[in-house]
């Protein structure tokens, strides 16, 4: 009798404290950056392939119990360079044969979903094929929750508003301009 209690326990816990997962939204374009992009001018950019640290990493748990995936299962460098994409296609200033090709390395992405103190960050390097560079630590705060499924909900979906946000911070990033001129 006792072993069937514990073995019912252990299966209810197992059933309770197990995630299935949770998928991030598919992005989006951020019309404010859209608008920045499209200040730059008659100018044409391409992307080189990004790269991260963790290559083709496309997970981060939440709270020890639950994964929080890309769309895809694309690794987190991909992702971002499909956005970034998506963002100068939609400026109109991308060209994939263009001089001037930017890429990015991911140096680290972390998300935390503790009250008080939930975000997304990124440290990535930024670098164009004109040999200039720049290193960006961008951070996106969101809100949090006491329960552990409404805080790995935020998490998951405060994912691709961090995306844009790192984007943003690319692009008005004060040496952003020192990569898309021709030397």
């Amino acid at each position: 009798m006792r072993i069937g209690i514990s073995l019912s326990a252990a299966m209810l816990a197992a059933l309770v404290f197990t995630g299935c997962g949770i998928k991030t939204s598919e992005y989006n374009v951020s019309a404010d950056n859209i608008q920045k992009l499209r200040q730059l001018g008659d100018i044409k950019i391409g992307l080189d392939s990004f790269t991260a640290e963790n290559e083709n990493e496309s997970m981060i748990m939440c709270r020890l119990s639950e994964p929080i995936e890309t769309p895809n299962d694309e690794a987190f460098e991909k992702f971002i360079e499909k956005a970034f994409k998506d963002e100068l296609i939609i400026s109109g200033i991308y060209d994939e044969n263009a001089q001037i090709k930017i890429n990015g390395h991911l140096k680290k992405i972390y998300g935390s979903s503790v009250i008080g103190n939930a975000y997304w960050t990124y440290d990535m390097k930024i670098s164009s094929s004109n040999g200039e560079s720049f290193n960006l630590e961008s951070l996106y705060d969101y809100g949090s929750s006491f329960s552990a499924y409404a805080a790995c909900e935020n998490m998951g979906s405060s994912f691709v508003p961090s995306v844009r946000k790192l984007i943003q911070d690319i692009v008005t990033h004060p040496e952003f301009n020192k990569l898309i001129t021709k030397k």
